[in-house]
């Protein structure tokens, strides 16, 4: 399985609700922040490369497959609070690595954002702000960047629309080599238990179990954890 930062982030949350998800493949609903979020990266994302403005915003209702929750006026006003420019840097840079020097080695990838003189931003849309280091994501990004570019130390960002504002951290090569021992650990994890899945498939919701949390409120699947597991 090839991992990114999500996929470790839902396994880490809830193994059952990754098990649903990543390994059954079962769908689940494009909520509004969800395709709100999709939408306002590809019109900055637009806006970047070079459109005007009522095509970028087009561009990112289109990318939304118009949700029938999400509207032009609210894609454009969040889209209003980014400092972006024409040609201002790289957008949504793609890294791929393994995760150690193993020939069987797990591998991540990731798509940055925004990619500016060296330093990375990662726009986000929701309304909670947090610190970069609150989790993995921006350090492992750092440590992708890194390896792109051979540099030892990353300015990573995460730049919260809502509020105009931004939250940056210079990372080491200590910090990005943490956030890449996190990752690993987990995908070991994760490869563990789905050969141990190949042994024992009745055995699923043993080998993936959920993990109840105030995130079982929004969970789209919900309703199958309850009635599959005793809560």
């Amino acid at each position: 399985m090839l991992f990114s930062y999500s996929r470790l982030q839902l396994y880490e949350t809830c193994p059952l609700r990754f098990y649903y998800k990543y390994v059954l493949g079962l769908p689940e609903r494009v909520t509004a922040p969800l395709a709100l979020g999709k939408a306002v990266h590809q019109s900055i994302e637009s806006l970047i490369k070079g459109s005007d403005y009522k095509n970028a915003i087009l561009d990112g209702y289109a990318a939304c497959d118009f949700h029938p929750e999400v509207s032009f006026k609210e894609i454009s006003s969040v889209v209003d609070n980014a400092p972006v420019a024409k040609n201002m840097g790289e957008t949504e840079v793609y890294f791929r690595f393994p995760l150690s020097d193993s020939p069987n080695s797990p591998q991540l990838q990731g798509y940055i954002d925004l990619v500016q003189n060296g330093r990375l931003v990662d726009w986000k849309t929701n309304w909670r702000t947090y610190d970069v280091l609150d989790n993995h994501q921006v350090g492992l990004y750092a440590w992708g960047l890194s390896k792109i570019q051979k540099k030892e130390w990353i300015e990573g960002s995460i730049y919260f629309l809502r509020y105009k504002q931004e939250r940056k951290y210079f990372f080491s090569p200590i910090e990005m080599e943490q956030a890449k021992a996190w990752a690993l650990r987990l995908a070991r994890e994760i490869n563990s238990k789905l050969a141990l899945l190949d042994i024992m498939p009745e055995k699923a919701n043993e080998i993936f179990s959920y993990t109840p949390s105030s995130a079982c409120g929004h969970c789209p699947l919900v309703l199958r954890c309850f009635r599959n597991n005793k809560m």
